[in-house]
C-alpha cells in the first residue's frame, strides 16, 4: 500500500448568481493499485479515470432511482480545461487565480447559458506513480459519496448532464465533474 494525500472540493450551484465553494481538509489515505493492467500514458490514464467516474456516477444515481446523466461535450471541455489548468498552475479551487468560476468556464462554450450547474473537484498525488484508473476513479467516487455536498451534486434531480475531465502527470491527477441541468428557454 502506498501512502498518498488527497483533497476534495465540492461546488453546488443552482442559480448563476449563487456562488458557493467549500474546501475539504487534507486527509491521508492508502490507494491500493493493481499493476496488472497495461502501461498507460498520462492522457490514457486520465481518460480511463474519466470513464470510471462517469460510470460510477450513474451507478450511484441508479441506486437512488435518479435518471442517468448524459455525457455532454461542452461540460466535458469545461471540466478538462479546468483540470488541466489546476495541474499546470498547481492549485485546487473552484475559482481560477483570475477568479473565474464554473459558470465562466461553461459560458465560454455556451455563452447564452440558462441552466443550473454544479462542480466537484478531487486530486490525488503519489510519488510512486498513479497507474490504476479503476482504483483512482473508485477512490474519488467513494470520497465524493461520503461527503454530503459532493453526494448532493452527484444525486441531484436538477442535473441531467455531466462532463468529467481529468489531467495527470503520472504522479498527480486532478479531476473535475461539471454537472448541468436542462437548458431553459430564453424569455424573449
Amino acid at each position: 500500500m502506498l501512502n498518498k494525500k488527497y483533497f476534495l472540493i465540492s461546488f453546488f450551484l443552482l442559480l448563476p448568481t449563487n456562488l458557493q465553494a467549500q474546501e475539504g481538509p487534507t486527509i491521508p489515505f492508502h490507494l491500493q493499485q493493481s499493476d496488472r493492467g497495461p502501461k498507460l500514458s498520462n492522457q490514457q490514464l486520465s481518460q480511463k479515470v474519466e470513464e470510471v467516474i462517469l460510470q460510477r456516477t450513474n451507478q450511484e444515481r441508479e441506486k437512488k432511482g435518479r435518471i442517468l446523466l448524459k455525457e455532454e461535450d461542452l461540460l466535458q471541455k469545461a471540466a478538462r480545461e479546468h483540470s488541466q489548468d489546476m495541474m499546470k498552475r498547481n492549485y485546487l479551487s473552484h475559482f481560477s487565480p483570475e477568479g473565474k468560476s464554473v459558470l465562466d468556464r461553461v459560458a465560454k462554450y455556451q455563452p447564452d447559458m440558462r441552466r443550473s450547474v454544479g462542480e466537484n473537484l478531487h486530486t490525488i498525488s503519489s510519488g510512486q506513480g498513479l497507474i490504476d484508473p479503476a482504483a483512482i476513479g473508485d477512490l474519488m467516487m467513494n470520497d465524493w459519496m461520503h461527503s454530503s455536498s459532493h453526494r448532493k451534486n452527484i444525486l441531484s434531480k436538477d442535473f441531467q448532464y455531466l462532463g468529467v475531465g481529468c489531467s495527470s502527470d503520472g504522479e498527480r491527477i486532478f479531476c473535475t465533474q461539471v454537472f448541468g441541468g436542462p437548458l431553459k428557454k430564453s424569455k424573449r
